[in-house]
């Protein structure tokens, strides 16, 4: 079992601000609301009303980001700001890895899959 910690470098009002991309992200992958409700396990309203407040538990937005097959700094972060936009901590055990990328993020992990 492994342990993904993210940190953004966003301040409060840039979150408060700044919509999270799922909307946009379901479209380019073709998957409608209701249906990323329904693989999230809750109701299409209360997706909805999470999406208006921008209001996400981190382990609901870990679930958006896997069902979108994307990284969590991808649901905030421009493309452009993307790869220095996070730092992930990763504890594998008594191993203990950092990756301030997505490719090296998914590096890491696909290490801790090879070896298991």
């Amino acid at each position: 079992m492994y342990i993904c910690i993210f940190v953004l470098p966003l301040q409060k009002k840039d979150m408060a601000n700044k919509n999270l991309k799922i909307k946009d992200l379901c479209k380019t992958r073709g998957i409608t609301l209701e249906e990323l409700a329904n693989r999230l396990g809750i109701r299409r309203t209360s997706l909805a009303q999470a999406m208006s407040r921008n209001s996400f538990s981190t382990d609901k937005l870990s679930d958006i980001a896997d069902v979108l097959g994307v990284g969590i700094p991808e649901l905030f972060a421009d493309e452009s700001r993307q790869a220095d936009a996070f730092l992930a901590i990763i504890k594998d055990g008594d191993r203990c890895y950092t990756a301030h990328s997505v490719d090296e993020l998914q590096k890491v992990t696909d290490e801790i899959k090879k070896n298991k």
